[in-house]
């Protein structure tokens, strides 16, 4: 059913666009604008959203995976406070915290800080006595990794930008931060089992098959989730998903590079 209903949209958007070429293109320079436009977008937003080439995971819409989410609400503080490429996009955003909010996590870890906006937002749209758990590298990391990583892997935030975003707010209280190479750090010595575990920190493959046994190891066993971001985006993160997908029930979210992992649940 639901891959009918995709066959059939992907046939509806086709139509448009054919209906589009063929209504506003009136000469062969408004031919050629018209393509090149469509394989080099002008909008630096959507040649990322073209980049998405990885995975084999079919696309479903958040509301196909958590079922509640339609009518769930979500607060995002400084929405527009954002890095291109380095924080998620607004939909990727409301989608992780309506997911948090919608199956009532109160234990959530996060790997890999960054300036702390996921953060933030995961503290302020959580109940009172939950706890996000938050791990990057020490700020006096020396630039070298446990595991075997190439350069371009190695994108540490500097150490004023880890976490500033929820440094002094009213949500800091319910964050902690955790400083370690995540490949390093026994994840027994954090206060699990987590009911969601967000991987996002180094996007090289050791890192991330890393990160992913570790969760699975310490989510929760019946209720736990595991959800990557971009999945689609990065190959090597693209590949650790669709391994992992073979162990348990994954599920790629349309419009966004995140995929959700069931942990306990079969393919």
């Amino acid at each position: 059913m639901i891959a009918n209903s995709r066959t059939e949209e992907d046939g509806v958007l086709v139509t448009r666009m054919a209906k589009k070429f063929m209504r506003e293109v009136k000469s062969p320079r408004d031919a050629v604008d018209f393509c090149t436009r469509i394989l080099v977008p002008v909008d630096p937003h959507v040649r990322q959203c073209h980049s998405w080439v990885w995975g084999k995971l079919p696309r479903l819409e958040l509301t196909e995976i958590i079922p509640g989410t339609e009518t769930a609400s979500v607060t995002i503080l400084e929405a527009f406070n954002r890095v291109l490429g380095r924080n998620l996009e607004i939909e990727e955003l409301a989608d992780l915290l309506a997911i948090a909010k919608c199956t009532g996590a109160k234990r959530i870890l996060e790997v890999g800080t960054f300036d702390g906006t996921t953060t933030l937002n995961l503290a302020a749209n959580t109940a009172a006595d939950a706890l996000v758990v938050t791990l990057d590298l020490p700020p006096d990391w020396d630039g070298e990794l446990s595991l075997p990583t190439p350069k371009e892997f190695r994108n540490a935030t500097a150490k004023r930008d880890v976490g500033r975003r929820f440094r002094d707010t009213p949500y800091e209280p319910k964050i902690r931060q955790v400083y370690g190479d995540s490949a390093k750090l026994d994840w027994s010595t954090l206060p699990g089992p987590f009911d969601l575990i967000f991987v996002d920190a180094c996007h090289h493959y050791n890192y991330v098959l890393s990160d992913t046994q570790n969760a699975l190891k310490y989510a929760h066993a019946q209720k736990g989730l595991i959800i990557w971001h971009d999945y689609g985006y990065v190959k090597d993160v693209s590949d650790v998903v669709d391994e992992t997908s073979a162990k348990i029930k994954v599920q790629a979210i349309a419009g966004t590079r995140m995929a959700v992992g069931f942990v306990g649940t079969k393919p």
